[in-house]
């Protein structure tokens, strides 16, 4: 009764009242002691290799607890706990992010907030819990110092403003901090988004601490509800016909209409051309990885590699000549190094195919090396979709290595991702190649564990690695346009848009593709569209200017015919002449037909056309 009466009240003199959503809210209690957090709820919570379970897991405990009986371990038993908890790379709104932890005395510990739920794409701040009792915040490059409580629970607060790019983050009651989110920990300059939380077994570097904490009663709340935009495409899917020689047009509308937020979007043409082949994948060994990986350019420069050898027809690729090599302190390490060719670079070679890569290595372990090369098909701007080749290869040091493929990929204008995998085991050497930049955002992609980041997130690394994608075959009729390509729409409304099909340099028959719509609507980053285009061919009457198309030729189903003047009848015989159909439909079953071929009689007002079509 109180809860109403003052929320009629506000309503009455103008009070502000905040309508908190609980999206997640969890005390630990419904899960098994001793079982592993990310492995029991998928929804909510995974690992920084993505594998649940494990050591990087947080497991369930009763050794203390906020309330009532059980809690989440964060320590180095078995691999040092690197547990995400997934947020969706949420754009708009405003939340309140909290959890409370437990610090023993003697021990540290440590989280870090993420941009992207993606784990090690961007950090937005990390925070080190010292074992004295000190913290120590790092936030747009900046230190910020303060205290917590040892061996009792304390809270941990995050008030995270989207819409206005501000955070407030409160320890154990008290205002620790305030400053724009969009800030990274390293670098004022970073994305402004949410994305998930890293429990992560960390220590202050070169503390000689040991981490050991303890986390409970997480709670995820919407303050505000976002305003995002929400992309339509209609129709959702197209199929056309036009004769041999001359084009079709279908209408398309883009909108925006129930979107809080302008709609930003552009469209990519992908052509199916042959089914991407997928080579054996084979599992990069379980590594446990440090909170930053510090990367050092190779001293001195390695001798300069040339050019790589290659007979490729054309060449995917971003670097210059090999300038230099990049190696890690903490080892051992697992890398993936990888270049990102995006519909743009790919779409003019769709029908060709990926042969071989290219790839430069200054030096390698002195003992075992294993090196994985890796082609991803589609994904994001900040990290690959499908793994379609992954294959072993004998590296080389100080050279060129080409790695032909097994399998050639084909080109099909989807986005294309290829680098490659491997461990370093010794300190101090400098595995991968670079050129001497400066780089491009696409060609210093680098992995080591589930995220990407860029070679140059150090600014004393801004180079490209010395990755060549070497092409090979023949492009395919772009046939496929749309305009515009992109654009932005403001909510409320749409755009009329012309998807043209066009059949001047294509042979007879069915061709497909798809149309990729890219926005930022958070929940539909990406809308497929099917094109379906049939080139029909031309029967002639008695009248030259009197043309009849039957499509599809060969037919499983259902066959289709077309003319320039109006029909008035149709007739399909069988090759000894039986009559199987009469009729006027211009949509005819033929699924019960033998297999074979038919001959057909097609009458308008300006003649009869004799044509024939092949069932399956």
């Amino acid at each position: 009764m109180k809860k109403i009466t003052l929320m009629l009240f506000a309503l009455l003199f103008g009070m502000a009242v905040n309508a908190q959503t609980v999206l997640y809210e969890d005390d630990l209690e419904t899960y098994p002691d001793q079982s592993f957090l990310a492995q029991q709820n998928t929804t909510w919570w995974t690992t920084w290799s993505n594998n649940p379970g494990s050591g990087e897991d947080a497991q369930i405990m009763t050794t203390f607890a906020y309330s009532p009986t059980k809690s989440a371990s964060v320590d180095e038993i078995g691999g040092a706990t690197d547990c995400i908890l997934k947020l969706g790379d949420r754009t708009s709104g405003s939340y309140e992010l909290s959890w409370y932890m437990y610090v023993q005395t003697g021990k540290c510990g440590y989280y870090n907030i993420q941009h992207f739920q993606s784990p090690g794409t961007e950090w937005a701040l990390e925070i080190y819990f010292r074992a004295d009792g000190s913290t120590e915040l790092n936030v747009g490059g900046d230190l910020i110092t303060g205290t917590y409580p040892k061996d009792t629970w304390f809270e941990c607060k995050h008030v995270i403003d989207l819409d206005n790019d501000n955070i407030e983050l409160y320890i154990n009651g008290v205002l620790l901090y305030e400053w724009p989110f969009s800030y990274q920990a390293s670098d004022p300059n970073g994305t402004l988004q949410l994305g998930g939380v890293d429990f992560f077994a960390g220590a202050a570097s070169g503390s000689g601490e040991s981490p050991v904490y303890y986390f409970d009663n997480v709670s995820f709340k919407e303050m505000t509800a976002a305003t995002n935009p929400v992309i339509t495409v209609n129709p959702t899917s197209v199929a056309t016909w036009a004769l041999a020689g001359s084009s079709s047009v279908v209408p398309m509308t883009v909108g925006n209409v129930t979107g809080l937020s302008d709609l930003v979007y552009n469209t990519n043409i992908i052509y199916d051309v042959d089914a991407l082949k997928t080579a054996p994948v084979t599992t990069a060994p379980t590594q446990n990885y440090v909170v930053k990986k510090t990367l050092t350019k190779a001293s001195p420069a390695p001798t300069n590699g040339g050019t790589p050898n290659t007979d490729g027809t054309a060449i995917l690729h971003y670097d210059g000549e090999n300038y230099s090599a990049v190696g890690w302190s903490s080892v051992p390490i697992t890398v993936t190094c990888a270049a990102r060719f995006p519909n743009n670079m790919t779409v003019p070679y769709a029908g060709m195919n990926i042969t071989s890569v290219d790839l430069y290595l200054n030096e390698l372990n002195a003992g075992t090396n294993t090196f994985t090369l890796k082609i991803y098909e589609g994904g994001t701007q900040y990290e690959p979709g499908t793994l379609i080749c992954s294959q072993d290869f004998t590296p080389v040091a100080q050279d060129w290595n080409t790695v032909t493929l097994t399998t050639p990929i084909p080109v099909t204008g989807a986005d294309l991702w290829v680098g490659y995998t491997f461990t370093q085991v010794d300190d101090g050497i400098f595995i991968p190649g670079t050129d001497e930049g400066p780089n491009d955002p696409n060609g210093d992609f680098i992995s080591t564990g589930v995220g990407w980041s860029h070679l140059s997130s150090n600014p004393n690394l801004p180079y490209n690695w010395n990755i060549r994608a070497n092409l090979e075959g023949d492009v395919i009729s772009q046939w496929l346009t749309i305009n515009p390509t992109s654009g932005t729409i403001v909510p409320g409304d749409s755009v009329a848009a012309e998807v043209t099909c066009d059949a001047a340099d294509l042979a007879i028959g069915t061709y497909t593709a798809t149309m990729r719509f890219l926005s930022n609507d958070p929940i539909n980053p990406a809308v497929d569209v099917p094109v379906t285009f049939t080139v029909a061919g031309v029967g002639m009457g008695e009248n030259s200017k009197l043309g009849v198309a039957v499509y599809p030729n060969p037919a499983a189903d259902v066959i289709n015919v077309i003319a320039n003047d109006k029909i008035n009848g149709i007739t399909i015989t069988d090759f000894t002449g039986k009559l199987v159909y009469t009729g006027t439909s211009t949509s005819i079953n033929v699924s019960n037909f033998s297999t074979g071929v038919y001959f057909i009689q097609t009458i308008t007002d300006k003649g009869t056309v004799n044509s024939k079509f092949i069932k399956k």
